[in-house]
């Protein structure tokens, strides 16, 4: 939500308005559920998405109406072939459209109150460079942090959140408190390292803590862990070999097997794949 507040802000500096549309409720079978946005911009441009399809058509379609005439209205969409839309998903789903003229802070709070998930990514080398993007087009807000700074030159990140440099000893203590619902991806440029990070991580109640690695270094970062006092319980809750099993080796494979594994722990899926 972070890149539509941008974006929208931008229109308002230039004196245009945009109509937000945002789906408040969903019945039945439907591409996207509650809580999904689009904004859609005076010339005609779309940011979000709401399901894409023939029901995001007929949004943006009626968005750029509204914004013609300057207002607001919510509005259902059946997902059925008689419908208006001609799909045949089976639901329904409302849609909210919310004409924000420039300044109005009604809109901006409502972008703003969406909490997109956030992610700790230790490491900054190849698998992180490919994995960032991914997770920004899955709604998950990265922060990365690496102990060298040239490897954080912004271009290299420009989907993240935020790049921070230090040592990783002591990382967490210059970062916001890791919450319950956080995840954690560790993939930093040696076993002790890593090992690191991770007896700071298991202190915090994160939702997900996933190490890159092969199962011999698994195995060998869970011993140093336990050695180091954790119990088995703490340190079972450790992800690794981080990813789901797809199969693949290069960067980018295992970065769509990462960004796979945090989507499905955010959809409470991941027994499936074990």
């Amino acid at each position: 939500m972070k890149k539509l507040c941008s974006v929208l802000a931008g229109e308002w500096d230039a004196g245009r308005p945009a109509v937000l549309c945002s789906i408040v409720s969903a019945r039945g079978s439907t591409p996207r559920g509650a809580g999904a946005k689009m904004l859609v911009l005076a010339d005609g441009r779309t940011l979000g998405t709401i399901g894409g399809g023939a029901v995001e058509y007929a949004a943006a379609e009626r968005a750029a109406e509204l914004l013609r005439e300057g207002r607001s209205e919510p509005r259902t969409y059946p997902l059925v072939e008689t419908g208006d839309t001609g799909m045949i998903c089976g639901g329904a789903v409302e849609v909210l459209f919310q004409y924000a003229a420039p300044g109005d802070r009604q809109v901006l709070e409502a972008l703003e109150a969406d909490r997109t998930d956030r992610v700790f990514l230790f490491g900054g080398g190849h698998v992180a460079r490919a994995l960032v993007p991914i997770l920004a087009l899955a709604d998950f807000s990265v922060l990365v942090w690496d102990d060298r700074r040239e490897v954080l030159a912004p271009e290299r990140f420009p989907d993240a959140a935020a790049l921070r440099c230090g040592p990783y000893g002591g990382a967490l203590a210059d970062l916001p408190p890791v919450a319950a619902d956080d995840y954690v991806v560790v993939m930093t440029q040696g076993h002790q390292a890593d090992v690191e990070v991770l007896a700071q991580v298991l202190k915090a109640p994160a939702r997900y803590i996933g190490c890159i690695g092969s199962r011999s270094k698994a195995a060998e970062v869970r011993e140093r862990l336990l050695a180091a006092g954790f119990t088995q319980a703490a340190v079972s809750r450790i992800h690794s070999p981080i990813g789901l099993p797809v199969g693949g080796k290069s960067p980018g494979e295992i970065a769509v097997s990462v960004a796979a594994e945090l989507v499905a722990c955010r959809h409470g899926r991941l027994e499936a794949f074990r």
